[in-house]
């Protein structure tokens, strides 16, 4: 894959942790929701479309999987990026 693929499919388990955080009726589910947002446009700058990826079985092993794929291409991430994914991380797990 080359880093702007590797982005797209990133970008998409960023959206799909997005959706199923926003859509789960939990108390913190629209603040962490609008977290992935953020994220997403944090790692977006140039308006990439998402890869469309196959729902993982949480929005933590969503965002388990983006950061998995982001650490391969790391001149491709925004340095304010990995604080995001870190703490969005750390309040999933």
């Amino acid at each position: 894959m080359t880093p702007a693929e590797t982005l797209a499919v990133a970008l998409g388990h960023v959206r799909n942790a997005t959706w199923q955080l926003l859509g789960n009726n939990q108390p913190d589910g629209l603040t962490l929701g609008m977290e992935c947002l953020d994220l997403e446009a944090l790692l977006n700058p140039d308006d990439l479309e998402p890869a469309v990826v196959e729902a993982e079985t949480s929005p933590a092993v969503s965002l388990s999987e983006a950061g998995r794929l982001l650490e391969a291409i790391p001149e491709h991430v925004a340095p304010a990026a990995w604080s995001v994914v870190a703490s969005l991380t750390e309040k999933l797990a």
